[in-house]
């Protein structure tokens, strides 16, 4: 499903080589790709597989502006806020400590909570093409390690993991990218789900506005004012 004028403005890069000239002018260029991701998956998780909600039918049956209302809200709190966020929050600290070691391990124990789930190959298929494009940057041994474990077998990729490393890597605010993951998730689904029931679109953009209005209250704690700012 593609965005439409829904898509909040973002800072998120694609992994082109990085360097002091060009830093902001990735960013810029690579947002779309990156965030456009995160909202194709969600909009190919909503539109054929059952939701991240653990308890949820599938989107299918989320079939009017209430229910999916409700199903919004479900999924900023219990999915999003409870594991979602987390996960990135640990990639980013990981990757930012150069811990390669418990980078891996966390993937994998993301295998172990989601590897039955109806998303997991859409997940580690748009994680590892994130992945795969920060290959260029070969000072950065933890992405180096990580591309190695997973052709090595031993990391799946999955794409909130590999979405925290990016964050780090280009030292982009850690607030503004936990929101814009989250828009752009519940986004796809809103979108899918839309098209599906051929609801009003108007209530739609309405309910995602409200719901990721909430989003910055129920961040989880974040380190320090420097993790907030991007390099320029």
């Amino acid at each position: 499903t593609k965005s439409r004028s829904r898509r909040p403005a973002s800072s998120l890069p694609s992994g082109a080589m990085w360097n002091s000239s060009n830093a902001a002018a990735s960013r810029a260029a690579g947002a779309d790709a990156m965030l456009g991701d995160v909202r194709a998956l969600a909009a190919q998780m909503g539109a054929g597989g059952r939701s991240l909600l653990p308890a949820a039918a599938t989107l299918a049956a989320v079939g009017t502006v209430p229910a999916l209302r409700e199903f919004a809200a479900r999924y900023v709190r219990e999915t999003l806020a409870a594991s979602e966020w987390p996960v990135i929050l640990q990639a980013w600290q990981l990757a930012r400590e150069g811990k390669a070691r418990e980078l891996i391990a966390l993937d994998q124990e993301w295998t172990r909570r989601n590897a039955a789930a109806a998303f997991a190959e859409a997940s580690f298929r748009v994680g590892r093409r994130q992945l795969g494009q920060l290959r260029p940057l070969r000072h950065e041994r933890v992405v180096l390690r990580y591309l190695a474990a997973l052709e090595a077998g031993e990391a799946r990729g999955w794409h909130p993991v590999v979405y925290g490393v990016t964050l780090a890597v280009f030292n982009l605010p850690l607030r503004q990218g936990l929101v814009n993951f989250g828009a752009q998730t519940l986004g796809g689904f809103v979108d899918a789900t839309e098209q599906a029931h051929r609801l009003p679109a108007a209530e739609c953009q309405a309910l995602l506005e409200e719901a990721t209005a909430q989003m910055p209250a129920l961040l989880p704690p974040l380190p320090g004012a420097t993790a907030f700012q991007a390099c320029h």
